[in-house]
């Protein structure tokens, strides 16, 4: 049986949420991560052999050691879900027939999940509300606000470890903060 070839595409939604409230009544916060899981999105090329009738996807934190497996069925596309702790996974994938037998493993691919952006030093004055964001260092987040928690609109996009700085924060009443890995 011919493998398929798993590859990550270029754009991942990775998201990672880590919030802050601030209100009239909250003027200094203490660090807390929040971590979330991450979906990893995996596309590769269907099998040219007739007797394939679908694929699983392994993966694990150890190139060539895979702790965990997903059927996928007889798609050529799949998102799968892996704790958000700053880890590599690896992926390969494997055909299989109608009496289960399967392939050898495709190429590997892997992924690197960024940690969770960690907010700390969180701080008001002169008018300002600002806090630090920690998280894997040279990765890209971006700083979301909502007044809501429904409505979300991105603020500020930096490379971790960055300072983000509100100035108008007691014109919106309330605010929540979130970071989002890019």
């Amino acid at each position: 049986m011919l493998c398929p070839f798993v590859s990550c595409p270029s754009q991942l939604s990775v998201p990672f949420v880590a919030g802050l409230l601030l209100s009239s009544a909250l003027l200094g916060l203490l660090p807390f991560p929040v971590q979330a899981d991450q979906s990893i999105a995996l596309a590769w090329n269907s099998s040219a052999d007739t007797n394939a009738v679908g694929y699983k996807i392994y993966y694990g934190p150890a190139s060539h050691h895979y702790t965990q497996s997903m059927d996928v069925g007889n798609v050529t596309n799949a998102v799968i879900t892996v704790p958000a702790t700053g880890t590599i996974y690896f992926f390969a994938a494997t055909t299989y027939g109608r009496t289960g037998v399967e392939s050898a493993f495709s190429n590997e691919t892997s992924f690197s999940v960024p940690a969770a952006a960690l907010l700390t030093a969180a701080g008001f004055a002169a008018g300002q509300f600002s806090f630090l964001v920690t998280g894997t260092p040279g990765a890209r987040y971006a700083v979301e606000a909502s007044t809501n928690l429904v409505d979300w609109f991105s603020v500020q996009t930096n490379t971790a470890p960055f300072v983000y700085a509100d100035a108008r924060p007691t014109k919106a009443g309330q605010c929540f903060y979130r970071t989002v890995a890019l």
